[in-house]
């Protein structure tokens, strides 16, 4: 009978994985030359060391989805400028950037110069609507021209987020009020749900991009102007698909595959990817509804490979396989059904 030998090139354990009674002392398998292993099984020390867990393969509602880069922004319509209507010299400014202010608050106060028919007592300006600072362009005492803005004051409480993406046929599947998920680099945890508002079709000559508007709201005020993230834009039906976790799916370049799971027996699977979303990805072909796929320590297994061919009947006695190695571990090596997969040479 043929037992094909196992190995672990992984330094996370030393454990030898082997499919039957051979062993492998320790050299690599890939020093041989040979490549990964396809079928192979783990023990439970393995398992534990490479922290495996896994995913079932099921039906999920899930649409086609298209990426891009994205910049949180306020909206036009919710900003204000304020500008004195005449020339003045800052006398004082009452708030600083990032402060939130309320409608008919005090933001600075001006004394005119130079203005005709215009009191010299300082003349305060004030805000016509609740927000945040945003930028302030001016210090106290300059002197400012009549319609120069000082201070830049927005509503964050709805937010403008822009998807800027590459020259793509993507953007005929995008269409306005089509549903969105934004994920902020600073909380990558938070999904915030919207809607696409505009889409800007025309090519950036320069940057070879386009942008897509989506609305957010953000009632508590918490997301801020500038910052930095990915949108997802859902472009499909909401039809059930085979799916699993995207951290399941490996290869590149058109060629994936995932490591089926049953039990201790691992499988090396090709698959055809579809639809991806936030955090799964469509299965088209390679998986059977309800397998389950190693979704943690699957990179890890790529490293698994074949240790060589060897032969061994039952009525034989065993032997060395490598000069300079020994057997005596203080254990019967007779008995070719006895269990080696607990032992580490």
């Amino acid at each position: 009978m043929r037992h094909f030998v196992i190995t672990l090139a992984f330094l996370a354990f030393s454990q030898v994985a082997v499919a039957g009674p051979g062993h492998d002392h320790g050299e690599s398998a890939f020093a041989g030359g040979a490549g990964p292993a396809a079928n192979f099984d783990l023990t439970d020390q393995q398992m534990t060391n490479l922290g495996i867990q896994s995913a079932k393969a099921e039906f999920l509602s899930m649409q086609k989805t298209v990426d891009m880069l994205a910049f949180t922004e306020l909206l036009p319509e919710r900003k204000e400028a304020i500008a004195p209507h005449f020339e003045g010299k800052i006398s004082s400014i009452a708030v600083q950037i990032g402060e939130s202010v309320e409608k008919g608050q005090t933001l600075v106060k001006v004394v005119p110069v130079n203005s005709v028919g215009v009191s010299n007592q300082p003349i305060s300006l004030r805000s016509s609507k609740d927000g945040m600072v945003i930028r302030v362009f001016s210090l106290e005492g300059d002197v400012v021209q009549s319609g120069e803005d000082i201070i830049h004051i927005g509503d964050p409480t709805q937010m403008l987020v822009r998807g800027v993406a590459y020259e793509t046929p993507d953007i005929g599947s995008i269409e306005v009020e089509q549903s969105v998920e934004v994920h902020l680099d600073v909380d990558p945890d938070l999904h915030i749900e919207g809607k696409v508002q505009r889409i800007n079709r025309v090519i950036d000559p320069e940057s070879r991009t386009f942008s897509v508007y989506a609305l957010i709201d953000t009632p508590e005020g918490d997301i801020q102007p500038g910052l930095q993230g990915t949108i997802e834009i859902f472009t499909g039906d909401d039809t059930p698909v085979l799916a699993v976790p995207k951290r399941s799916v490996l290869g590149e370049l058109g060629s994936y595959f995932v490591y089926v799971i049953k039990g201790q027996e691992v499988e090396k699977r090709d698959v055809t990817v579809g639809a991806k979303s936030s955090h799964h990805i469509e299965i088209k072909s390679g998986l059977f509804p309800n397998e389950r796929v190693v979704t943690n320590g699957n990179y890890q297994l790529q490293y698994i490979s074949v240790g060589g061919l060897q032969e061994q009947d039952h009525d034989e006695e065993p032997h060395d396989e490598q000069e300079g190695h020994s057997h005596d571990d203080g254990h019967d090596h007779e008995d070719d059904d006895q269990d080696h997969s607990g032992h580490d040479h």
